[in-house]
């Protein structure tokens, strides 16, 4: 925000009148309207004591910035812009003004300063200076990163209170504080409200960004008899001194809101946080949050769920052959079993690849296709090959064994429990009830096959959501049956990751997922089981992009612990 400055002309007044002159004849005053407008400028410049005084931000000192943050934070930021969350009062340690100022003028960090000094060049910079009368001077710009606190400075925005200790601060100073955080909380979603001295008590939740176990410093700053008063005053805001996760929704719209303007995200995107919703949002003019998008890949986990159930029920083992079921493929599937097919180690070719599909093309027309393929890519078991092709077997095999047409037995199965009223089958839907999607040629793309089981599903978000809590709940898998499905069977070396059936998983941190990608839909069903978190991305423009969102989302949701995806 531009605080008012009275001694500036104000381009809005007749003859350019100065602001602050009052011996203007009222003669050039006219109307009603005009005396009510100069008011309300001349209460502005009366109310508002933040006064803009800029210290020195040179391009290095930017880019020092920038390189701290990107080193210190392990992020890839190219700019300074940030959301602030939080509020950090300080003390100068210094009990001038100007000495204050003139020591966060300088752009580079003073070499006495050993440990400050060796993790980065830029200067200890805040946003806001506050002299013993309570003056203020806002030194650089509200939402950008300063180095005030450590871990803590791509979230919040700092006050140095001019002082050299406790005792030497004011109760104007107070008083200003609480003025500036009045402001913020008008233009920020400011959650939390903290002294310096506190700033450790945010390590290990989302916002803690220190990488370095080491890097700490001991602070005591501003002290309980300058935050007792200031929380006193502001303690209609709610605001917090200890980490809740309020913040996370703002968060999520905010990165969401970035890529979506960079072009890199059109769809809806829903978030689910120990089981319960935090967010659902559509970012693009041409989606609603629920609509219906196609889901690609990611239904595998569907299809994958199906051949379990089938299993509990002993109708089927993940050791049972293959060719048992398709004599035509016998060439193919000599010692295949369905763990095989399950976790893309068959040696099955991808049916893509030996056939170009028309509109129209089916199951059968896939395994018609598969049995050209001359031999098997690798022995079953031993080598990791993503295949549709081994969804598509699955697919038939649920129909075979369940006597039910695969898509029935999805509905009846998982549809039905898991309240997905909303889900269909392209296969059994008109073309003209589908949204279609733009793909990377900016071309628009309409699905017209007819295939099941690799694909071949659309749904909204929040039926992918009651899926996953489905899953949580054990509504469609017993505890035991779940762990059976996400056990990793195969390394996927190219994604440095490993698969289940029908799941990627990252054992270490409990994440599992599955994305898709089809001519511009892109989605992404991501879970980590254990916490009941769940983050749900459908796109339809091409979105390249979608672990890297995945990520970032992860990082709000855990912050440091967050598993990049490959």
């Amino acid at each position: 925000m531009k605080s008012a400055n009275c001694n500036r002309r104000d381009p809005n007044m007749p003859g350019g009148l100065p602001v602050g002159s009052f011996s203007a004849p009222l003669r050039f005053i006219r109307g009603l309207t005009f005396l009510i407008l100069l008011s309300h400028f001349f209460a502005a410049c009366k109310s508002d004591p933040i006064k803009d005084r800029p210290i020195s931000f040179s391009p290095w000192r930017a880019q020092e910035t920038i390189k701290y943050i990107n080193n210190r934070y392990d992020r890839e930021i190219d700019s300074l812009e940030m959301l602030p969350v939080m509020v950090v009062s300080h003390y100068t340690a210094m009990d001038s003004l100007e000495v204050s100022f003139k020591y966060m003028n300088n752009e580079e960090m003073e070499s006495g300063r050993g440990l400050l000094k060796k993790a980065g060049g830029a200067n200890i910079a805040v946003q806001f200076l506050v002299g013993k009368g309570g003056e203020i001077y806002r030194l650089m710009p509200e939402n950008h990163i300063g180095r005030h606190v450590i871990g803590l400075n791509r979230h919040a925005i700092g006050i140095e209170n001019v002082g050299k200790d406790e005792k030497a601060l004011t109760k104007a100073q107070v008083d200003a504080n609480a003025y500036i955080v009045r402001h913020l909380v008008k233009k920020f979603p400011i959650r939390y409200l903290i002294a310096h001295a506190e700033y450790r008590d945010f390590e290990k939740t989302p916002l803690w960004e220190e990488q370095d176990n080491k890097y700490r410093t001991e602070k005591i700053d501003p002290g309980e008899s300058f935050m007792q008063p200031l929380r006193a005053q502001l303690a209609d805001l709610n605001l917090k001194s200890k980490y809740d996760g309020g913040e996370i929704p703002s968060r999520l719209d905010y990165v969401l809101a970035a890529y979506h303007k960079k072009g890199e995200f059109n769809g809806n995107a829903l978030v689910i946080r120990n089981g319960e919703v935090i967010f659902r949002k559509a970012f693009g003019e041409d989606v609603k949050a629920d609509d219906a998008l196609y889901l690609a890949s990611a239904a595998k986990s569907l299809t994958a769920v199906a051949v379990a159930q089938l299993a509990g029920q002993k109708k089927l083992s993940y050791s049972t052959p293959v060719s048992r079921f398709f004599p035509e493929l016998k060439h193919l599937l000599k010692g295949v079993q369905i763990r095989h097919l399950l976790a893309h180690t068959s040696g099955l070719e991808d049916f893509y690849k030996l056939v170009q599909p028309a509109a129209g093309f089916s199951n059968a027309d896939a395994v018609a296709a598969l049995a050209t393929q001359v031999k098997p890519l690798s022995r079953p078991g031993t080598k990791f090959h993503y295949s549709n092709s081994n969804f598509i077997l699955l697919a038939e095999i649920v129909a075979r064994v369940s006597g039910r047409e695969f898509t029935a037995f999805v509905r009846e199965n998982i549809f039905a429990p898991a309240a997905m009223a909303a889900s269909y089958f392209a296969a059994e839907t008109e073309p003209a009830r589908t949204l279609a999607a733009t793909d990377a040629a900016g071309k628009k793309f309409q699905y017209l096959f007819k295939t099941s089981g690799a694909g071949g599903l659309y749904s909204t978000l929040d039926d992918i959501a009651r899926f996953d809590q489905a899953l949580f709940s054990h509504k469609l898998l017993s505890a035991a049956q779940f762990r059976g499905v996400i056990r990793p069977m195969a390394k996927v070396e190219k994604r440095e990751t490993e698969y289940a059936a029908g799941w990627y998983v990252y054992p270490k941190t409990g994440v599992i997922y599955h994305d898709g990608n089809f001519s511009g839909y892109h989605t992404m069903n991501w879970l980590q089981p254990a916490k009941k978190n769940a983050i749900i991305l459908l796109a339809n423009k091409n979105t390249p992009k979608i672990r890297e969102i995945t990520y970032e989302i992860d990082r709000i949701l855990h912050g440091l612990p967050a598993q990049r995806l490959k």
